[in-house]
């Protein structure tokens, strides 16, 4: 991806959301377009004459926006040149997914489908990041999945509130797997349209620096592949799978492929450009999640239209919930530890499994007499295990780094002296102590320990004197930072923490109805969510301490304090003001979940009236 595309990364992100965002809710129609159009009926032709319609409107796109550069003799040669690749042949594979999941549709129920083929952000995301191992994409794919499975489970949610339950479609076993293989399929297919970027990158590459229209740079040409790519795949797609149906003796009515032919010209290109100008302006792959939302709004057009109805509300609100929550929570980087994430995930977490747990078809919900009994008796170990362990990490930890600041400034003197030998390494060993365990730790301690001991002047003094003082101070560091995590604290803290959860969550006192069992569940909810909360901030301060406290600044050529967040002094105002928002936008999640789940409980012990009498006697 193209450099320029990152010097501003806060204000590209916001921007890319809001590509994204109006992507998803031109994707958001392609179900009602579906469900009223017939396309199960001839899914290889209705997807061949829906692609006809993509690659027309992503040539109308091509001739209003890049007229001169398409018009490029030149280009339009390195276009054909280009056409025979892997890339461009796994894009054509990409643009059968509607057909492939049309055809599920005659195996198994839509609601099955729709939550096998929306797992394609999980996919695409780490094809993604495979493609363009240096392209500038920063996000640690391991950190977004956990994200991305709760936003698929709340789709699953979502998709349940249409009936209930789930439904194979009443087909034999034979027909599931039939099914399920061609929905997963589809699934596959909607990821490789991340080679529509590779292929557009390297087009963007190959084009001769004399092609070049004025004002067009080699970056700004990214998109101006990708969509030509598209084009081309889509021609080569609606062809393929035009055979296909054919083969299969499909046949179409005109207002099927009306409706086909129109749906691809206006949602679908508009939908695929604005999702591959959102992944071109941002290096923040998470952007993708954003699809989770796609089945969410499909929803609610179909509902309106009259397509489906809504058996379960509180199912929705409870999948649109994780899928909100987590999608903020991957595109907004103001909260980068993990304790608020951790807080806002386990507010939907218990806040489920609470308002669930008393559900007729579950049973599993215990009523125990002594149960705020065990509840604090496990929580009062707990808040003694996070305090010793706290207190003890924030005082070694204070203590190795003065250790290390006196040990920097008094070699820094010692080196401006003479003493020692510029060059030698002994503060980028000691840098090394102060980040490492095991080995590394103490190969760089005798690295260090060596180079103190090559210094020591032969006869008594004040230097040999300090010396050996230094290296005292050096022993004492790496002492200090071999002692690393204490596991048996740190697997004492989790299982406490699991007894509080598990004795909140899973169980409740006997006999509590109305208001008490309202403020029960609240409690249940709230209460584990924060412990979970404070186990992760130990391990986030557990994590900090390893990240390098000192580093070499060469405005004075000389080490100084590290700064993990530096940003230059013209960014500093926008930064600041950008994760202000973005906080109050995360603190603001969190008490939507929490407002979210009261109206939950307030509903599941029947306290609505109650709740309005009380609001319209305080506005009478």
């Amino acid at each position: 991806m193209s450099s320029e595309l990152n010097t501003n990364h806060g204000g590209q992100n916001r921007l890319a959301v809001g590509f994204m965002l109006t992507a998803v809710l031109f994707f958001s129609f392609m179900p009602l377009v579906f469900a009223r159009s017939g396309a199960a009926e001839s899914p290889f032709l209705f997807n061949a004459i829906w692609r006809l319609g993509v690659a027309l409107g992503c040539l109308i796109v091509l001739l209003s926006f890049y007229r001169a550069v398409l018009l490029n003799r030149a280009v339009r040669l390195t276009i054909v040149k280009s056409v025979v690749s892997w890339a461009m042949f796994w894009s054509i594979f990409s643009t059968i997914n509607q057909g492939l999941f049309s055809w599920s549709l005659r195996f198994i129920d839509v609601s099955i489908a729709t939550v096998l083929w929306e797992m394609w952000p999980i996919l695409l995301i780490a094809l993604m990041s495979r493609l363009f191992p240096l392209g500038g994409y920063r996000k640690n794919i391991i950190g977004i999945f956990p994200f991305l499975a709760v936003a698929a489970i709340g789709l699953g949610f979502a998709v349940l509130s249409q009936t209930g339950e789930f439904s194979f479609g009443g087909g034999t076993w034979l027909d599931l797997g039939k099914g399920v293989a061609l929905v997963l399929l589809a699934a596959l297919a909607v990821s490789f349209s991340a080679f529509t970027f590779r292929w557009g990158q390297d087009l963007a590459d190959k084009i001769p620096q004399g092609a070049l229209v004025v004002g067009r740079s080699k970056g700004s040409l990214a998109l101006f592949g990708t969509i030509a790519g598209y084009t081309v795949a889509s021609v080569f797609g609606a062809v393929l799978t035009a055979g296909i149906g054919f083969v299969g003796g499909e046949t179409i009515s005109v207002d099927t492929l009306l409706a086909g032919f129109a749906g691809g010209l206006v949602l679908l290109t508009a939908a695929d450009i604005l999702f591959r100008k959102a992944n071109l302006t941002t290096d923040n792959l998470g952007v993708n999640a954003l699809g989770f939302a796609i089945p969410v709004v499909g929803l609610v057009w179909l509902a309106i239209f009259s397509e489906i109805g809504v058996a379960r509300v509180d199912y929705l609100v409870i999948g649109a919930s994780a899928i909100v929550a987590t999608n903020l929570l991957i595109n907004f980087e103001a909260e980068r530890l993990r304790g608020f994430k951790a807080l806002v995930i386990s507010l939907w977490g218990c806040g489920t499994l609470v308002y669930l747990r008393d559900m007729a078809n579950w049973g599993w919900a215990a009523q125990a007499d002594g149960y705020f009994d065990v509840l604090f008796l496990s929580a009062t170990v707990f808040a003694l295990i996070l305090s010793f362990r706290t207190v003890r990490l924030a005082s070694r930890t204070q203590e190795e780094d003065n250790r290390a600041f006196r040990l920097f400034r008094e070699l820094e003197e010692l080196e401006r002296r003479g003493v020692i030998r510029p060059g030698s390494g002994t503060f980028e060993h000691i840098l090394t102590i102060d980040e490492k365990q095991g080995r590394e730790l103490e190969r760089s301690y005798t690295a260090a320990r060596r180079a103190l001991n090559d210094a020591l002047p032969p006869t008594a003094g004040p230097d040999r004197k300090k010396l050996l003082a230094l290296s005292t101070e050096l022993d004492m560091l790496a002492h200090s930072r071999q002692q690393g995590i204490n596991f048996g604290e740190i697997c004492a803290l989790f299982i406490f923490a699991g007894l509080v959860v598990g004795t909140a969550v899973l169980s409740r006192p006997a006999a509590v109805s109305g208001l008490t069992g309202f403020i029960v569940e609240m409690f249940a909810m709230l209460f584990p969510a924060v412990i979970l909360f404070l186990v992760f901030n130990v391990l986030d301060l557990q994590r900090d301490r390893v990240s390098r406290i000192l580093e070499q600044n060469l405005e004075y050529a000389g080490y100084g304090v590290a700064f993990q967040d530096t940003v230059s002094q013209a960014e500093r105002v926008e930064h600041t003001s950008r994760r202000t928002v973005e906080q109050w936008i995360s603190v603001c999640v969190g008490v939507a979940l929490i407002v979210a789940y009261a109206g939950l409980f307030l509903q599941k012990w029947e306290l609505w009236e109650q709740v309005a009498a009380a609001v319209t006697g305080l506005v009478g």
